[in-house]
Parts: C-alpha cells; sequence; structure tokens
C-alpha cells in the first residue's frame, strides 16, 4: 500500500513539474528576455493523435534539444494540430530534438489541495489517451530533426 501510493503521489508531483515548466516557459518567452544561441531556425507544425483519434483538451508537446538542452512547446488544439513556440516566438533552433507528451494538468478541489499538503493526495488522474513513455522526452524514444525553413511533425500515439 505505501509503493503504490509513493508511486501515486511522485506521478502527481511530475506532472505539477512539468506544468510549472510549460508555464514558465511561456512566460518566458513572452517576456523577450533570454536570446536563443545563435544559428539557424525553423517553424515547427503538426497533428498529435492518440491511435488516430484526438488528445485530451489541455495537452501539450514539447521538445528538447539534444544538445542545447533548451525547449520549443505547445498547446494541441481540439483538432490535434500545434505550432511550436520558443523564446522568439515560432522561430525554432535547428537541431535533434526529443519530443514528449504532456497531459492536461487536473485542477484540485480545496480538499484535494489539502490532501496534497497532509500527504494523504488522491491518486493521480492516469490519461490512457497518451501512454507514459510519451510523457517524458527523455523516454518516448521519438527524435525528430528540425532543419532551417518550414518543417511538419505529426505524431499518432500507439
Amino acid at each position: 500500500m505505501h509503493k503504490l501510493f509513493m508511486r501515486d503521489q511522485r506521478r502527481q508531483v511530475t506532472i505539477i513539474i512539468t506544468g510549472l515548466i510549460i508555464a514558465t516557459l511561456g512566460f518566458v518567452g513572452c517576456s523577450g528576455g533570454s536570446e536563443l544561441p545563435d544559428g539557424d531556425t525553423g517553424t515547427v507544425k503538426g497533428k498529435v493523435t492518440s491511435n488516430g483519434k484526438s488528445v485530451p483538451d489541455g495537452t501539450s508537446i514539447v521538445f528538447l534539444h539534444k544538445d542545447k538542452g533548451i525547449t520549443a512547446s505547445s498547446a494541441i488544439a481540439a483538432d490535434g494540430t500545434y505550432s511550436l513556440r520558443m523564446r522568439r516566438g515560432d522561430a525554432i533552433l535547428v537541431g535533434d530534438y526529443q519530443i514528449g507528451i504532456t497531459p492536461p494538468t487536473a485542477e484540485m478541489s480545496a480538499a484535494e489541495t489539502e490532501a496534497a499538503i497532509t500527504g494523504e493526495a488522491p491518486s493521480a488522474k492516469e490519461w490512457p489517451e497518451i501512454p507514459k513513455k510519451y510523457q517524458n522526452p527523455e523516454t518516448s524514444g521519438v527524435t525528430f530533426t528540425v532543419k532551417a525553413g518550414e518543417n511538419t511533425f505529426d505524431l499518432d500515439m500507439k
């Protein structure tokens, strides 16, 4: 029972941290702060599905640059389409990326928040439409090379 609780708690922390990372990226990207490293850029658009069907509302796609460690991300629209954004808007640094799909962050009620604070957190919501391996760019096994100019990357998770 203790192991199950710890696994659920770790998963909730992972989901919360991922949400905070995406929110921070959005804030930094909008603030005009950090510049991209020098180099060519491209744009990336595409569509994400799960077994040919739409992913849940609030799902995001994250590209992690293998060499630079910087990310590009986008919310996925109801029809599955997305358009990546990075620190300079839609200019994405060229190079090899690892891809992850972030499930929607679940809002907690006051009672659930209190339970999380006291260590009696509820079980994390499962997202069967987003297989666990895809939820982390480093474990998904999905990669894409962004080239200068327009790029399209579609993903149908199985």
